[in-house]
């Protein structure tokens, strides 16, 4: 019986060993870094943006540009947790150096998220995921990392390369993305009897200790840092019940860091949640919800307005005031456009 338990234990760890490696060869893009350098080419970026799949459809580098002034790199998307981007930023900085202002796009899991293998590829740091003694079953355990995994390589084998899984590794085009209209059904707008709530990860989480280290870094960098708590529609507001233990956190992880701002738009006093029109998913029992096309319009000029002060002269700066990033109420108060109007 004993040889048994340590054969299967042995088994698990060697094909999810050989798994990783081949995900690791699979996903490397060996043209990545010069392609970088190509694109930075004769552009001066003062703001890198970054985050998950809602980062990137809430931000919009084009905006930043029209309505600031400002040059904006993003690198946001599914799977792009605290430690991708604490080695996007080590990449980022050799390449073009500190930049002025990071927004960083928050979500209610951040401390839940887990970066993605084909993202880590990119810097050769698949392998660092390969703990034997983590999981009583590590194939079990990331047994959703490895479908995906599949899917992408039966995508590759098709009769003509997947346009959808090359669209996901090229970083050009995420720069110029301008958001996703609102389809009929995307949002669940009926609260059912019976809600599913989600509950909220504390830090540090799976990855919160490399949020840590950026922020350190980030402060040595001299540089501003825009930690921004991106809209949810109401329904995914009330299912991650949790916002006020979320906040909490994030205000205690980052204090000590002058440097460091936080926004919070995920209330109704900030961004109307009510309005389904302005997210294309999400919903009551739906933990995650994204900002459709004319969300991110409005959204972006709300936050524009906000941030602009960042981007004054150092003298102007002294005299700002820290921004206001919390509520005592548990429900958001309902948005006043009044007090929030649209400037552009």
């Amino acid at each position: 019986m004993l040889w048994l338990v340590l054969f299967l234990f042995l088994f698990d760890r060697g094909v999810y060993y050989l798994t990783v490696s081949a995900e690791n060869r699979f996903y490397r893009d060996p043209s990545f870094a010069e392609r970088f350098q190509e694109f930075i080419k004769a552009k001066s970026f003062s703001t890198l943006i970054l985050g998950t799949s809602r980062a990137f459809a809430a931000f919009q580098p084009y905006s930043f540009g029209k309505i600031l002034g400002q040059e904006a790199f993003i690198e946001a998307r599914s799977g792009k947790g605290p430690k991708y981007n604490w080695f996007f930023y080590e990449f980022y900085r050799r390449c073009v150096g500190p930049p002025k202002v990071v927004v960083y796009g928050i979500d209610y899991f951040i401390f839940q998220t887990e970066s993605k293998e084909r993202w880590l590829a990119r810097f050769d740091r698949s392998h660092e995921s390969f703990a034997p003694f983590s999981a009583l079953s590590l194939l079990l355990r990331n047994k959703e990392d490895i479908e995906d995994f599949l899917v992408d390589v039966i995508a590759r084998m098709g009769p003509a390369e997947d346009k959808a899984f090359r669209s996901t590794q090229d970083f050009i085009k995420a720069q110029d993305y301008v958001g996703r209209e609102t389809t009929p059904g995307g949002v669940i707008t009926q609260k059912p009897r019976d809600l599913h709530v989600h509950q909220y990860k504390t830090y540090p989480g799976k990855e919160g200790s490399y949020l840590k280290r950026l922020l350190e870094e980030w402060e040595r960098d001299g540089v501003t840092v825009l930690l921004i708590i991106i809209p949810d529609y109401i329904g995914t507001y009330e299912t991650n019940f949790e916002q006020r233990k979320s906040l909490k956190d994030l205000k205690r992880l980052t204090r000590g860091y002058p440097n460091v701002h936080i926004y919070n738009f995920n209330r109704s006093s900030t961004f109307p949640l009510e309005r389904e029109e302005y997210f294309y998913n999400g919903g009551w029992g739906k933990s995650n919800s994204h900002l459709s096309k004319k969300g991110v319009g409005l959204f972006n000029r709300l936050l524009l307005k906000r941030i602009a002060v960042h981007y004054a002269p150092a003298n102007k700066l002294k005299n700002s005031r820290r921004p206001v990033t919390n509520s005592k109420r548990s429900r958001p108060e309902l948005f006043k456009p009044e007090t929030h109007p649209i400037p552009f």
